[in-house]
């Protein structure tokens, strides 16, 4: 019988973390540039961007009276609210001008141009792998529709399809998207759940009889939480791996231990 792999698109199978980098740099230059002597040292830049950014995933959109989440607004948003803030401190008025300019920065993370170049390496190899051995691929993603889909179209672009699709766009994985993908693929007797983010890809998989592959990345949710993180992992319903190569040497390994300890 197929075994089931649902896998995680954003630092699982497209590195992304660095897409935001350029324009965080960009946005440090010009509040420099504007604020002269007044701005703060650019590594505070970066620290009150990276907050600010953080802290907005659960604020509410007032053009949408929802909650930021992922979605495309929320980045070019935190670094319109960063100057904000700096000029606060300052005592300075913020400049339209530069509100502006500083929103048109923070879109450029998202140049569908640089996913096809961010794939990250072994995926199509992977892929294949499975596709030889009849398992059946998901993609769960969270994020915003419009940036979600310009990564999997870079993927489609190399020959990379799955066998369900599911854009998870009010927060964080859950229980029941394990579930629902489940109840879609009931013949797959095996069940994995492949992602960088224990918290979102792996734990709640876990929890519904998934077997957890783990590919830890230090993504801006997590800064100097890995370990912390590490601490927490199910030892026993879930694997470590440094590459996702790596998942193809411990195939054969993973789908005796997953069915042997289903839930």
């Amino acid at each position: 019988m197929s075994n089931l792999f649902v896998f995680d698109l954003d630092n699982t199978l497209v590195s992304t973390t660095h897409d935001y980098a350029d324009p965080i740099l960009e946005m440090c230059r010009k509040i420099i540039q504007v604020l002269d002597e007044k701005a703060p040292h650019v590594s505070q830049i970066v620290a009150m961007e990276q907050e600010i950014d953080r802290r907005r995933v659960r604020e509410v959109n007032p053009d949408t009276g929802k909650p930021y989440f992922y979605s495309m607004e929320r980045f070019p948003g935190s670094l319109v609210e960063t100057y904000n803030q700096i000029c606060r401190r300052v005592g300075e008025s913020p400049v339209l001008a530069v509100q502006d300019e500083l929103y048109r920065i923070g879109l450029g993370a998202f140049d569908g141009k640089r996913y096809g170049k961010n794939l990250k390496s072994g995926v199509l190899e992977v892929i294949e792998f499975l596709r030889a051995r009849d398992d059946v691929l998901f993609l769960l993603t969270n994020g915003d529709g419009r940036v979600q889909e310009r990564k999997m179209a870079a993927l489609n672009a190399r020959g990379i399809r799955f066998d369900g699709v599911r854009i998870v766009d009010d927060g964080e994985k859950r229980e029941s998207h394990f579930l629902e993908i489940t109840r879609e693929f009931p013949n797959c007797l095996g069940r994995f759940s492949v992602g960088d983010s224990y918290e979102s890809d792996i734990a709640p998989a876990i929890a519904v009889g998934f077997y957890g592959v783990w590919l830890p990345v230090e993504t801006w949710d997590v800064i100097g939480r890995i370990e912390e993180v590490r601490k927490a992992v199910d030892r026993n319903q879930c694997r470590e791996l440094s590459s996702l190569r790596d998942l193809m040497l411990i195939y054969e390994e993973l789908i005796k231990k997953q069915r042997g300890g289903r839930r």
